[in-house]
């Protein structure tokens, strides 16, 4: 008996790294919306444009752009951002709808503040 659980447990300890690592390569589950956004606000902190910037504005920045990609990016992606580090891990797929998000949300923050 104590042969069989043994070998289980072993089973499970070696197929256990290689479920996760499947999670992890296909994106994960999908962050709640305020993580990614928390992440992202992160993100805009720790970039030398955004030094000194008022919290307020970069979590409008934060909130549009995420309002933007959340349903559009992958899952990859969006964990990505919800970690604050997205440096080389953003997926090439969904580096221009970033890129679209930030520069519109960017733009229309500059003509509200006209």
């Amino acid at each position: 008996m104590k042969i069989v659980s043994r070998t289980a447990a072993a089973a499970l300890l070696i197929t256990l790294p290689m479920a996760l690592g499947a999670c992890s390569s296909s994106g994960g589950s999908k962050p709640a919306k305020a993580d990614v956004q928390a992440g992202f606000t992160k993100a805009l902190k720790g970039q030398s444009e955004a030094k000194g910037a008022p919290d307020s504005l970069v979590n409008k920045m934060s909130g549009c752009v995420v309002d933007k990609i959340y349903n559009k990016v992958s899952n990859k992606t969006l964990n990505a951002i919800k970690s604050g580090d997205t440096s080389n891990k953003i997926s090439s797929d969904d580096e221009s709808t970033l890129n679209d998000a930030t520069n519109s949300c960017g733009k229309s923050l500059v003509s509200a503040a006209s």
